[in-house]
């Protein structure tokens, strides 16, 4: 098959043909519209206007050589003619009556060819039910099936050769349609291009965004709220104003991210009993102290007793690097644990519900099967920074080429962590469940989403399989 599909091919069938604008694809519905009727309406129509043009002008020509009542005899039929073709084009174009003749569509989510209320399976459908009616001057493709008997398509007898190929192409996209082909029709992505923005797709998803472009959506109007729910996106909860805070949101999220609180965690959930406990204690009390504002020396004694306990046998290294990081002293970060401990103590502090989080987490990591499954929740941080590529691109921050030649290292660990689609997914969703701390309803929506996504025909996760080959193929 033709390198742009069935569709291409079905489509270059009738270029220059009478039949030239008998399709129209909708890419977002799956649907290909077949309208054979308007179109040879129309030609009927515009033979009658140049028949009417040339009797005005032999009507013109006899008016000018003095007979004049023989020029009206041509004259008057002439302007009714031309009158009329004028008045069907203005309906066409400002009346509703293209409605008058119904499409024939092909859906191919249902597989089902659909007119009026008639719907017939491409399963019922056999080659004799496509008919050619050959007339003086054209040859018409009629779908003549007992349950639906409609014209197809139109051709000029000189046309013969073009009228089989398109009875040919529209055959095959009956029979066997292409269907990952043709969901795909008119899409700039790739495979792999598709497979990268696959391994995004839950957080692109949950956040209203195509799955079918590196970009925004294509019209003006929905390209603009695209950049701007990007914009508030990368502003909040991201604190990205501008391209460097973005690139180091993305750094972030790739080095580390919560994937490295969720082995912290499983580590503090793997502790005996009372260590917990104390951990857990020393963290409300933390915690509530700060929420009241309650900063005296004392609680800087609490704050230091909780990050021993927390770091275990590393506590006390820990624990020596609180005040300078409470004094904001230069260099107080600098090191790997005085960074570490930087990020968890702005969290205490500016983040109200990170403590319950965090609780929340110790107690649904002591679920034996989570807790061996800690380590593979990268795709959590992946997937959300492959989505902050796109929005860098959406805004004008980031060239096309840049985000796909970023992206594609991304894809590959993702793809060598992982097994399938389905596993992906499920650590994708682990993975959110430990970060809100609990889930709620929005866990709810994103289990849903998630069971969409492996459904949906036109989802990535359906186009491309999973092990596909992830080399470079775009130009």
């Amino acid at each position: 098959m033709e390198p742009d599909g069935q569709l291409g091919a079905l489509e270059r069938a009738v270029e220059g043909t009478l039949a030239e604008g008998v399709l129209e694809f909708d890419g977002d519905e799956a649907v290909l519209r077949i309208e054979g009727s308007l179109v040879l309406t129309t030609g009927w129509f515009l033979s009658c206007a140049a028949a009417g043009i040339v009797l005005l002008l032999f009507g013109a020509v006899l008016s000018l050589t003095g007979l004049r009542g023989a020029a009206n005899w041509a004259l008057a039929p002439g302007a009714v003619m031309v009158a009329l073709v004028l008045a069907f084009l203005l309906a066409l174009r400002f009346t509703p009556l293209p409605a008058l003749w119904p499409e024939l569509e092909l859906r191919f989510t249902e597989q089902a060819m659909v007119h009026r209320r008639t719907r017939v399976p491409f399963d019922d459908l056999r080659p004799e039910h496509l008919v050619w009616k050959n007339g003086r001057f054209f040859r018409r493709l009629y779908v003549r099936h007992p349950s639906l008997r409609k014209q197809l398509a139109g051709f000029f007898d000189s046309e013969e050769r073009q009228a089989e190929e398109f009875q040919r192409r529209l055959w095959e996209l009956i029979s066997a349609p292409d269907l990952p082909g043709v969901l795909t029709h008119g899409s700039d992505l790739t495979p792999v291009q598709r497979w990268i923005i696959g391994a995004g797709a839950p957080y692109g998803a949950i956040n209203g965004f195509r799955l079918d472009r590196l970009g925004v959506a294509p019209g003006e109007s929905a390209a603009a709220a695209d950049r701007r729910t990007a914009q508030e996106l990368l502003r909040e909860p991201w604190g990205a104003y501008d391209l460097e805070q973005l690139l180091a949101a993305v750094n972030w999220l790739v080095q580390e991210g919560h994937r490295a609180d969720f082995t912290m965690d499983a580590e503090l959930a793997a502790r005996p009993p009372e260590e917990r406990e104390r951990y857990a204690a020393l963290l409300n009390e933390v915690d509530g102290l700060i929420a009241a504002d309650r900063l005296e020396p004392p609680f800087v004694e609490r704050l230091i007793e909780l990050v021993r306990v927390r770091y275990g046998d590393e506590g006390a290294v820990y624990a020596k690097l609180v005040p300078p990081l409470l004094r904001d002293e230069a260099g107080a970060d600098a090191g790997e644990e005085g960074a570490e401990l930087a990020q968890f103590l702005h969290r205490l502090f500016n983040d109200r519900g990170h403590a319950a989080e965090e609780l929340h987490r110790l107690e649904v990591l002591a679920d034996p099967a989570l807790h061996a499954n800690v380590g593979r929740f990268l795709i959590w941080d992946y997937a959300r920074a492959l989505m902050l590529y796109r929005w860098g691109h959406m805004v004008g921050w980031l060239t096309e080429e840049y985000c796909w030649e970023r992206m594609l290292p991304l894809a590959l660990d993702v793809q060598r962590r992982y097994t399938s689609w389905h596993d992906m997914a499920t650590c994708y969703l682990q993975g959110r469940l430990l970060w809100s701390g609990g889930g709620g309803r929005a866990q709810a929506e994103y289990d849903r989403l998630v069971e969409h996504l492996a459904a949906e025909r036109r989802s990535p996760w359906n186009l491309v399989p999973w092990d596909l080959d992830l080399t470079r193929d775009w130009s």
